[in-house]
């Protein structure tokens, strides 16, 4: 049976996989304010919100995500996670990357719908109180892992590559340039160290980060910056240039432009709209 790791009510669990002579595989329960200090890093992780909202720092950035979303990392990743008092987080935490073959798990982020959901909370609980067939569980967690990642597939597909194996290599650092941009919006970013962090020169990024994703590194980032500051506008009663400035645009003109070419309205005419729907 695998080993399960549960915090709740506020409880801090630090140092999780540091201390482990032979590291091991885990699920994870977090719920109800409880908080998870840095993973160590033999160990990659897996995590979903079921309820609430959780945040998560790691070494690619911080993130904020809602009940239905998922987010991957690699092993070096070392995340910590904070629940918020409603939540309820499952996370699979393993000691290697089992890739990159069919059924690993690749770095990035998503959403699951509602069923998708609930079949992940059901997977955790009865994994968590053992199953009949003894060694089934890790498979059975991957199995499901891999179904959430398969629209990546098509997007494997498009790598430059040889092989498949080649493939999924290079897709999986791209992932984690994705999700480093994820982390990093509002900041400044260059593009060597988006391409050092798949070890490619700026030319070989910037092309196949758009033959993959179909938009390039740039447009990404600011379309980034464009969806924070929807969100901070929704969110917060910060004055449109401060919105601007913290959304990493330079001066006010620039991100009025932007978001107006982005959205067909002005800042201040889209926080008006969102707050009387």
């Amino acid at each position: 049976m695998l080993h399960c790791l549960r915090v709740d009510r506020g409880a801090i669990e630090e140092g999780v996989g540091h201390a482990d002579a032979i590291p091991r595989a885990r699920l994870a329960f977090l719920a109800r304010g409880a908080r998870l200090g840095g993973v160590g890093a033999p160990l990659a992780t897996f995590w979903v919100v079921v309820r609430g909202s959780a945040r998560v720092h790691a070494r690619e950035g911080r993130f904020e995500l809602r009940a239905g979303e998922w987010i991957a990392f690699e092993r070096d990743a070392q995340p910590a996670l904070a629940a918020d008092r409603r939540s309820l987080v499952l996370g699979l935490l393993l000691p290697v990357v089992p890739g990159p073959e069919p059924g690993a798990f690749q770095p990035g982020r998503g959403r699951l719908g509602r069923g998708t959901l609930r079949a992940a909370l059901r997977l955790w609980r009865t994994l968590a109180g053992g199953v009949p067939s003894v060694g089934a569980e890790l498979p059975a967690l991957l199995a499901f892992v891999g179904a959430v990642q398969a629209p990546f597939e098509a997007l494997v597909a498009r790598c430059p590559g040889r092989s498949l194996r080649r493939k999924r290599q290079l897709f999986a650092r791209l992932q984690r340039a994705r999700l480093h941009l994820d982390g990093h919006a509002g900041q400044p970013m260059r593009l060597a160290e988006l391409a050092a962090l798949c070890n490619v020169s700026i030319w070989h990024f910037t092309k196949t980060f758009h033959a993959v994703y179909g938009e390039g590194p740039r447009e990404v980032i600011a379309r980034l910056r464009l969806e924070q500051a929807s969100a901070l506008l929704q969110a917060t009663s910060l004055p449109v240039g401060e919105v601007g400035a913290a959304c990493g645009f330079e001066n006010p003109c620039s991100f009025s432009r932007a978001f107006r070419a982005h959205y067909g309205t002005t800042a201040s005419r889209y926080r008006a709209a969102c707050r009387a729907a």
